[in-house]
């Protein structure tokens, strides 16, 4: 007897001999090239965290996402970033670095939420460009490939008025968390810290309780599409959002 599970959904089941033709997954229908072998298996997991965003998730538990139920392991794309260019995997937590070496986006985030109580007050679309003045920043629009910051200089590219907000939040970022080590860290930190600071995580959740579009959210923040698609994903709203 072989205890097999399917790739597809996750759930296991017995094969009679490990040259039986099991057929189909009895779960999800799946044929029989998504049933393996148990013993195949790496060294089983508990948590999963992204290398590129920081998202975690239990390895191998059903979870919602997209409207389905899915199981994530080792190595698989992660979800949350699958839109980028260039995505990150699921590790086991404890393989993916030290503290100091891995995005702390929860850091990231809470920097964020005090920044705008301390600056911005509680409404949006948040003024950033005036937050940027009042620690002591200077905003200046150039030809410049992307964003930049620069001593106390935070420079934003020209012709890219859909993204400026998010530029000048993500740059104040860097300012903030004093960024110093390398890109894999500070640049997924910088999107966290200006993704929260734009779209707070308690307004955005109501608001897509609400039933609001992305379009409706994208003018509600201030923000372009990409930055809502960024911040629900985050989130874990997703699923919950309407076209």
């Amino acid at each position: 007897m072989t205890e097999v599970r399917c790739q597809e959904c996750g759930q296991t089941s017995v094969a009679r001999s490990r040259f039986d033709a099991v057929g189909e997954c009895p779960e999800c229908g799946a044929d029989a090239g998504e049933l393996v072998e148990l013993d195949a298996y790496d060294e089983e997991v508990d948590e999963l965290r992204c290398g590129e965003c920081g998202w975690e998730v239990e390895a191998g538990v059903r979870v919602e996402w997209g409207g389905k139920r899915r199981i994530f392991t080792v190595d698989d794309e992660c979800p949350v970033c699958s839109s980028i260019e260039d995505p990150g995997v699921l590790v086991p937590i404890g393989a993916a670095g030290t503290v100091r070496e891995i995005p702390e986006h929860g850091v990231a985030r809470a920097a964020a939420r005090e920044l705008r109580e301390q600056h911005a007050g509680s409404g949006v679309p948040v003024d950033v460009e005036r937050i940027a003045r009042e620690l002591g920043l200077r905003v200046r629009r150039g030809p410049f490939a992307n964003g930049m910051l620069e001593g106390t200089e935070i420079g934003v590219p020209e012709g890219h008025s859909g993204a400026e907000r998010f530029v000048i939040a993500h740059e104040i970022g860097h300012h903030v968390l004093r960024h110093s080590a390398g890109r894999e860290k500070i640049e997924p930190e910088a999107n966290a810290f200006a993704s929260e600071l734009l779209l707070p995580t308690a307004r955005l959740r109501s608001a897509v309780g609400q039933g609001v579009s992305i379009r409706e959210l994208a003018t509600r923040f201030g923000v372009s599409r990409q930055a809502v698609v960024y911040a629900v994903r985050a989130a874990k709203l997703l699923h919950r959002l309407n076209g």
